[in-house]
């Protein structure tokens, strides 16, 4: 039914948002004409006539959509890594070295991140050596990052920052017994990654959360799930975010992760939920994935477990008893077992508390998780642009799994029509911070069983991912009574929902605030 509202019943709206349409993911009212908006909040959801005596956001011949959410992003080392040398598209050891000796003579700074390191795609297949990156370092700190974040390389100057406190754990040695500058293994990459983030000042990194908020914006995002912590030594990140939070001007709403394995010492927090990319097991890139089968191209690797089993299920434990959500990082088949069977346990021992249990990535799940996961409520994180951008015909996941493998790797819309729900997000810096790749990856998804409609792939970034934090009864959704988070799209994602990743944001607003206009 359409309302033609009178001037009188209108004064007291703060605008009214409009444009070509609206599509408000809201199953009872799926499209309007107008929004209202007051307080921060959606007042009005209309059809026909534009109520009249109120001022009026006109965005003209673009589309209008729930505010998109990041679901899983990695905010501060995202800043960080890129304002780095960017390697993504060097091919040669000898690119790399030239693209850091050209940084390192032009900056001021000490330390230089290289981020974006594909090894596959290198010709020598191998990262550089500790001596290669002394030669053009300048005297710099210099660590060179695998685009996945679970491995690196790092010079003498980064070497002699950290202290290992006498162990060779993680440091792959060369012929002579030398540390070769090669960091293998996750917990020594994230602690050489921490500890040199950590001598960062914290101005700088206040500065980086600024960046961050800046580039949310501007790719629509008006909500990001942040799994801080873990990446810096002592955790000050996860502090320098709350001391920013409680400020209130960051121009987007984030959820906070503490992402740490001693329980005890997070609870000063007081967060409702715990973990976040707690990794279990590694990355595909770095053959750390720990898998029931060997990669196909490294038939002598299938990867390992980074935690025991008791521990896994012994913070499970201690957080559900506190009734606080938990969210793991698992993604080869014995990763995902682990983390499934700590919430199995606790759910039998300590009863269903409908915490929203989550798993980030889920990448390679047998039927039996997918049937599991259903039965205990389970909320699956997921990055859909990665199986897009290395899933085609013979492409890097094919090669690193197989045929066979590759088709059942993160069936999004087989998880889905299970009556998962499953929540997008980038992993950035591990992929991009744009929301409409990964819809473009949903929506023209190689296989059937990734492959989603325009509707449900919009609400994978939008309600999916309010759900995952416990927020879709005020955000994902255009909405009375709900935040007035909206993104504006150039053009309309269901007239080319083949050339979605193509569409600009034109627009983002905020709690009622426009945060970004182009």
């Amino acid at each position: 039914m359409k309302e033609n509202l009178s001037l009188n019943a209108n004064m007291d709206y703060d605008y009214i948002l409009t444009g070509k349409a609206i599509y408000t993911l809201d199953e009872d009212h799926p499209a309007a004409d107008w929004v209202a908006v007051k307080d921060k909040k959606i007042a009005k959801v209309g059809d026909g006539p534009i109520p009249e005596g109120c001022e009026r956001k006109d965005f003209g011949d673009n589309i209008i959509i729930p505010g998109l959410i990041d679901s899983h992003v990695h905010a501060g080392q995202t800043a960080i890594m890129m304002g780095g040398v960017n390697l993504i598209n060097a091919v040669t050891i000898e690119e790399v070295l030239n693209l850091i000796d050209e940084r390192c003579k032009t900056t001021e700074d000490d330390l230089v991140f290289a981020p974006f390191f594909i090894v596959a795609q290198i010709e020598e297949n191998r990262f550089p050596t500790r001596k290669e990156l002394d030669a053009v370092s300048h005297g710099k700190k210099v660590m060179v990052i695998s685009i996945t974040l679970h491995t690196s390389a790092i010079n003498t100057a980064a070497y002699e920052a950290v202290d290992y406190h006498g162990s060779t754990y993680g440091l792959t040695m060369d012929e002579s017994g030398e540390f070769n500058g090669y960091l293998a293994e996750d917990e020594v990459n994230f602690y050489t990654l921490g500890e040199l983030i950590a001598g960062i000042s914290e101005e700088k990194y206040d500065s980086y959360i600024t960046q961050f908020a800046q580039m949310c914006v501007e790719n629509g995002i008006t909500t990001a799930h942040c799994l801080e912590g873990q990446f810096v030594t002592g955790d000050i990140d996860l502090d320098l975010w709350l001391k920013r939070l409680d400020k209130g001007d960051l121009p987007l709403h984030c959820v906070l992760y503490p992402q740490m394995w001693d329980y005890e010492k997070s609870k000063k927090y007081n967060l409702p939920r715990h973990g976040g990319c707690l990794t279990l097991d590694g990355a595909d890139l770095d053959y750390t994935m720990a898998l029931d089968e060997p990669y196909t191209c490294r038939p002598e690797v299938r990867g390992d477990l980074y935690r025991k089993d008791s521990e896994v299920y012994e913070l499970t434990a201690k957080a559900y008893a506190d009734n606080k959500q938990i969210a793991f990082h698992a993604m080869g088949e014995r990763a995902i077992d682990q983390v499934m069977d700590a919430y199995r346990r606790v759910i039998a021992e300590q009863g269903q508390k409908n915490l929203r249990l989550r798993v980030e990535h889920f990448t390679l799940p047998r039927e039996a998780h997918i049937k599991m996961a259903a039965e205990l409520g389970i909320v699956v994180s997921q990055q859909p642009e990665y199986t897009y951008l290395y899933g085609s015909p013979g492409g890097p996941i094919e090669q690193w799994f197989g045929e066979e493998r590759s088709r059942r790797m993160e069936p999004y819309k087989y998880i889905s029509d299970q009556g998962i729900i499953v929540a997008g997000g980038s992993d950035s810096p591990v992929n991009s911070l744009n929301p409409l790749t990964g819809i473009q990856g949903l929506v023209n998804a190689r296989f059937d069983t990734r492959r989603m409609s325009v509707t449900e792939a919009l609400k994978a970034y939008t309600y999916n991912a309010a759900y995952a934090a416990f927020e879709e009864d005020e955000r994902g959704t255009i909405k009375e009574g709900y935040y007035a988070d909206f993104t504006v799209l150039s053009e309309d994602p269901y007239e080319v929902s083949d050339r979605i990743d193509e569409i600009q944001v034109k627009g983002t607003i905020s709690e009622g605030r426009v945060v970004f206009e182009k």
